[in-house]
């Protein structure tokens, strides 16, 4: 959450039973001295020495190390989908979750048509090469012929040029050939990995059209985790560098080496995303598991100060400043002064007071709505 965005934040009412007690001590209060206001109740924190372990988790979900979209390369009825041995025993469709090896055939295209489209290319190829193998024999003829003078070199050469044609005619088949074996060879849908199927989208007897995905193949043998991190964080992000990931799924840790950070934020989150790679063997991490990772942010001089975001106002000083609301004891009396102070990340319902404020003051957490600069006070018990 960003610092600008805060502004909604930092006016949030307080709970209903002291909004209650607030909006009684308001009505009641008569235009008289501010020292016989009667005090404001509010709800108030002390500030003691920040933690070592504060910091902040990020979570993410687990994803495949690698994942392929299967594609059909050629159109029409899907007349087979893989067959596999079910926990019954009993043969049935391949499904997500099972495993399948790379080159294993998943789905088969009816291949009537291009049948046919191989048997009339052979076909062409073979009058092709009928056609050339005649004039080639024609060739050899006439040129005996005109060794011996008995036709005129010119038909030599029209014998000649005939040849040419027809051996331009068999590049043409073979290639034509060829085309309708790949086109034959395309209507088996084959897996391009080893892996887990993730999703499977076609069914037999679907008419499908070149391009259409049928299947999803991933390899989990090593899962990775995605999360994003601020930018003070960066600087301890170095790929290599191991990392403990809790899995929510599993409640459990697992180590893994940071594989990539991104070398620019993203535009709209302003984080860095950091890939970290786990090895997954024993296939117990699914993709999907949300996961995440706790991290401290460093500092110079030491962790900050986190304060609840209700006891942070807008400063009366600087229009863009943030303030709290710091109780003394003045004559028997709580009293409550505004004081300005520099605000770091916001961590759940909490931000990070980097100056301002220091251990031993009490802070107004509940209750800010109705208090100015040298409000008295009743604290409430919290």
């Amino acid at each position: 959450m960003k610092l600008r965005h805060f502004r909604a934040l930092v006016t949030a009412r307080p709970p209903r039973a002291v909004q209650t007690l607030l909006l009684v001590a308001a009505c009641h209060r008569s235009p008289r001295p501010a020292s016989e206001q009667p005090p404001i109740p509010v709800v108030v924190r002390a500030v003691t020495e920040p933690s070592e372990a504060r910091g902040a988790r990020y979570s993410g979900t687990i994803e495949p190390a690698t994942q392929v979209d299967v594609s059909f390369k050629v159109g029409g009825y899907v007349g087979e989908l893989l067959q596999l041995r079910g926990a019954d025993g009993k043969l049935r469709k391949v499904q997500e979750g099972d495993f399948v090896s790379a080159g294993t055939v998943l789905a088969v295209v009816r291949q009537g048509e291009y049948l046919e489209k191989v048997a009339a290319a052979n076909a062409q190829l073979s009058q092709a090469k009928a056609t050339a193998n005649q004039a080639q024999t024609d060739k050899e003829r006439t040129r005996r012929l005109v060794a011996s003078n008995a036709v005129p070199a010119a038909e030599l050469d029209e014998i000649s040029s005939r040849l040419a044609v027809a051996e331009a005619l068999v590049a043409g088949a073979e290639a034509q050939a060829r085309d309708a074996r790949l086109l034959l060879a395309d209507t088996w849908l084959r897996a391009p990995i080893s892996g887990i199927v993730l999703k499977r989208t076609v069914e037999a007897g679907a008419f499908v059209a070149p391009g259409s995905t049928a299947f999803s193949v991933a390899d989990t043998s090593h899962v990775k985790f995605i999360f994003g991190a601020p930018d003070s964080l960066v600087s301890q992000m170095t790929e290599g560098a191991k990392l403990t990931v809790h899995v929510e799924a599993t409640d459990s840790d697992v180590e893994g080496f940071i594989t990539r950070v991104a070398p620019s934020a993203d535009a709209k989150t302003h984080v860095f995303d950091v890939e970290t790679t786990v090895p997954n063997a024993d296939g117990r991490l699914k993709p999907g598991f949300v996961a995440s990772v706790g991290l401290a942010t460093p500092f110079r001089d030491g962790p900050p100060i986190a304060l609840p975001l209700t006891g942070v106002v807008r400063s009366s000083r600087d229009p863009r400043g943030f303030a709290v609301f710091v109780v003394t004891e003045e004559a028997g009396h709580a009293v409550v002064h505004l004081r300005d102070v520099k605000l770091g990340a916001i961590i759940g319902n909490e931000v990070q007071v980097l100056s301002g404020i220091r251990k031993g003051d009490r802070i107004v957490s509940v209750g800010t709505a109705l208090l100015v600069d040298g409000t008295h006070v009743r604290i409430l018990p919290s």
